[in-house]
């Protein structure tokens, strides 16, 4: 039997922040965001359960943090965001760019579990000053 997904007020405040943000966020950012309204470690359990239903997608950056992105076709326990990610070396954002090729394909006998395509540079707002 599928465990009853509860929709609180606390996962909605969370959500908003994803909805209204154009690139991913780490815990520190969201904790930041919802500060007063949320706690870090009600924060960090709400993103490992939307990690797990397939909302959110993981991204490990080179700097040691972890970011969360909104997923567009994923679900419980498929996650299907092959893309590039990008990381802003001036202002610190990370996004998804969906427009850049799919991963390669592994030789035959390989199977993937996860996979990571990270790009640092510089965004067009950094860039442009």
């Amino acid at each position: 039997m599928e465990k009853q997904r509860r929709n609180t007020k606390t996962k909605k405040l969370v959500m908003d922040v994803f909805r209204h943000e154009a690139g991913a966020l780490c815990h520190a950012d969201l904790v930041q965001r919802l500060a007063g309204k949320v706690d870090r470690v009600t924060v960090y359990r709400i993103l490992q359960r939307f990690f797990d239903e397939g909302v959110v997608h993981k991204i490990s950056a080179e700097n040691g943090k972890t970011y969360y992105a909104l997923c567009h076709d994923c679900s419980a326990g498929q996650h299907a965001d092959d893309h590039a990610h990008f990381y802003c070396m001036s202002c610190k954002t990370v996004s998804c760019i969906e427009a850049v090729g799919q991963f390669p394909q592994l030789p035959q006998g390989y199977i993937a579990a996860e996979a990571s395509w990270f790009i640092s540079g510089y965004c067009p707002s950094c860039r442009a000053v």
